[in-house]
C-alpha cells in the first residue's frame, strides 16, 4: 500500500511538473532569474547594500548580480567601452582572506586557491606574478590590491593581467564582518589600470 501511495504521488507530483512547463513554466522561470540578474540600477543600489553604496558609480558600468560555481554570492559591473568586468564577491568571513594578508603579503600564498575558488568557468591560470602593491581610496576606507599577470592554462600562449582586491563589511543582520573580494582581469595587452580604480574610489561606504 505504501509503494502504491508513493508511485501515486511521484505521478501527480511529474503531472504538475509537465503542466507547469507546458503552460509558460519554462520563460516564468527564465525571466525570474534575468530579473533578480540583472535589476534597475536603483534597486541594485537599494538592495545590495551589503557591498557598499554603488549609488556614485558611473553609467558607464552595468551592474548584476548572481551567484558563483562555489556558491559565494557576487555582485558585477562590466565596463561598456571596453567590456572588461569586475566582480565583488562576499566571502561570508574574514577567514579565506582578509585586508591584514595584504599588510603580511600572506596574498601571495594564497592567490592561486582565491582565483580557482572565485572564477566561474573552466579557465585555469597558472605562472602568477604579483608586479604592483598598492590601495585604492573609496571614501573614507582603504582597498588593498595586487596587480598580477598570470597565463592561461587550458589556452596556449594567452596571458592575462589583473587585480585582486578586498574590504570589509558587515552584512545586514550578521554579527560579524565580512570579506568582499574583488576582481578583475583582462588580457594582458588590454589591461587598463583606470577602469577598477574608477569602479572601487566611487564606492561609498
Amino acid at each position: 500500500m505504501g509503494c502504491l501511495k508513493s508511485l501515486i504521488h511521484k505521478i501527480i507530483f511529474l503531472a504538475i511538473l509537465v503542466a507547469f512547463f507546458a503552460f509558460g513554466g519554462y520563460a516564468f522561470v527564465q525571466n525570474a532569474i534575468k530579473s533578480y540578474q540583472n535589476p534597475t540600477r536603483s534597486e541594485f543600489v537599494k538592495s545590495e547594500k551589503n557591498y557598499g553604496n554603488f549609488s556614485n558609480v558611473s553609467g558607464d558600468y552595468q551592474l548584476s548580480r548572481n551567484f558563483n560555481l562555489f556558491g559565494y554570492k557576487k555582485i558585477s559591473a562590466k565596463y561598456l567601452p571596453t567590456g572588461q568586468k569586475i566582480t565583488i564577491y562576499d566571502l561570508k568571513n574574514e577567514k579565506t582572506l582578509s585586508t591584514k594578508d595584504f599588510q603580511t603579503r600572506e596574498i601571495d600564498k594564497k592567490i592561486d586557491n582565491i582565483l580557482n575558488s572565485a572564477k566561474d568557468s573552466i579557465i585555469t591560470l597558472e605562472d602568477f606574478k604579483i608586479v604592483q602593491r598598492g590601495s585604492y581610496l573609496a571614501k573614507n576606507k582603504i582597498v588593498p590590491f595586487v596587480r598580477f599577470n598570470a597565463k592561461v592554462k587550458n589556452i596556449p600562449f594567452k596571458n592575462v593581467s589583473g587585480v585582486i582586491a578586498c574590504y570589509s563589511t558587515t552584512n545586514e543582520k550578521a554579527k560579524e564582518p565580512s570579506t568582499k573580494l574583488i576582481v578583475t582581469m583582462t588580457d594582458l595587452k588590454a589591461y587598463n589600470p583606470t577602469i577598477v580604480q574608477g569602479f572601487v574610489s566611487a564606492i561609498r561606504f
